[in-house]
């Protein structure tokens, strides 16, 4: 089967192994990472996704992963960054991140995900984590459930706030266990709707439905992956 490949996850992790090394030592390591995933999956036929200018997720929000804004990069990135693209035939993506492609690629075309981004457990088929060597299964319903736990959790390394942040009201384990119990995304965003309702009416925050709605839009559309292109998530 044809692969997707986290360029991204490479780029960063053999930048910053190199840092003390001379950038055509950087270069002959990506190739050899790259290399070393398609031999572990057996194939010769993959596409390296790269995220490349703009993001259509700062439409919905201004400090879209602003936490990350003052941290450093690795010293080689952008050497890196050409060679993959004019010697590696990596796509960078722009206008949305690398893990949409991927997920549209996995969807559309049935192609396999090769990444360590928990993240992309968010869309259903096939997946690969180089780092256990571990090929595996993600179903439609599992997908689902992993998004709508995100929605109460949030995501700390790309700032989104989540049940915490926004009612003071720990996301338990007992809390994200109820999803287990679920199959649809109309089931799932039912439920967690109402655990933002109760936990803002245990706080006694000044808050209505109606907010809670325009909250969880919000926190939806900042961590859903898409499945098709031009996708925005809504609720169901």
């Amino acid at each position: 089967m044809d692969w997707g490949i986290d360029g991204d996850i490479i780029m960063y992790s053999v930048g910053f192994a190199s840092q003390d090394d001379p950038v055509s030592y950087a270069l002959k390591s990506t190739r050899s990472a790259l290399e070393q995933i398609m031999r572990d999956l057996g194939t010769q036929r993959a596409e390296v996704y790269l995220t490349g200018k703009g993001n259509y997720r700062e439409d919905f929000a201004d400090d879209y992963k602003q936490n990350r804004a003052d941290k450093p990069k690795p010293k080689h990135i952008e050497d890196i960054r050409e060679y993959m693209i004019d010697r590696l035939g990596a796509i960078q993506c722009e206008g949305q991140e690398a893990d949409d492609a991927m997920g549209i690629a996995a969807v559309q075309r049935g192609h396999g995900i090769a990444t360590l981004d928990k993240d992309l457990d968010g869309v259903p088929g096939i997946h690969y984590n180089w780092k256990r060597k571990e090929v595996y299964h993600v179903s439609p319903e599992d997908a689902d459930r992993f998004f709508y736990t995100q929605l109460l959790t949030g995501d700390s390394t790309d700032n989104i706030k989540g049940l915490f942040k926004r009612t003071g009201v720990k996301a338990m384990p007992k809390i994200k266990e109820m999803l287990e119990y679920m199959d649809t995304p109309e089931e799932m965003y039912a439920y967690v709707k109402q655990v933002y309702i109760d936990a803002v009416a245990e706080q006694r925050m000044p808050s209505d439905e109606a907010d809670i709605d325009r909250w969880l839009d919000q926190q939806g559309k900042l961590l859903w992956i898409r499945r098709r292109e031009g996708e925005i998530w809504d609720a169901p």
